[in-house]
């Protein structure tokens, strides 16, 4: 007696990039500074790429995270790295933003992998920094909007209000002079 078993195309998807990813070395929330909020991976390999497999990888990867990405590779800018510890993707990051990073073979890194990262930009984060050597390339998918500029506190309402007055007075002053 056999019994049928449906699996969706995301959930195909999901098993396989899990079964990628428990054959590498496990990511950590510490991996990047400001620490994650989460991370996925290391997936085997450099798959920050546009090939189709690589875009059910990351999508996958990223669907774990909390994050819904629209699969539109072309979109992205992907960032060269060439070893370096910092990571300053062009333009801020706010909010919660979702990164992927991969690292290549070099001394002190995890091996050839990429992971990706839920990470919290708060008001504005231009950079952030890298735990391991060896990083090759990343990839900004989505960062929150800036926030809307603020209401001025209560000491810059009384100078303004305090500028209108002396403006005002000034004005009456000078009508009275004229008379």
């Amino acid at each position: 007696m056999f019994r049928k078993v449906m699996i969706s195309a995301a959930s195909a998807v999901a098993m396989l990039a899990a079964a990628s990813a428990a054959n590498a070395t496990a990511c950590a929330n510490n991996d990047i500074s400001p620490a994650a909020l989460s991370c996925v991976g290391f997936y085997s390999g450099n798959v920050l790429s546009g090939s189709p497999a690589d875009i059910n990888t990351q999508y996958a990867a990223l669907a774990s995270l909390g994050f819904t990405w629209d699969k539109n590779w072309n979109a992205l800018t992907p960032l060269q790295l060439g070893g370096s510890h910092t990571v300053n993707f062009p333009g801020t990051m706010y909010g919660i933003s979702y990164v992927g990073v991969h690292f290549g073979n070099g001394q002190g890194g995890p091996g050839n992998g990429t992971a990706f990262y839920k990470i919290d930009a708060g008001a504005g984060l231009d950079s952030f920094t890298l735990r391991y050597n060896a990083s090759s390339n990343a990839v900004l998918y989505s960062t929150g909007a800036p926030p809307p500029p603020g209401v001025p506190e209560p000491a810059t309402w009384a100078l303004m209000i305090g500028g209108f007055g002396m403006v005002g007075a000034t004005l009456r002053r000078r009508r009275a002079v004229v008379a």
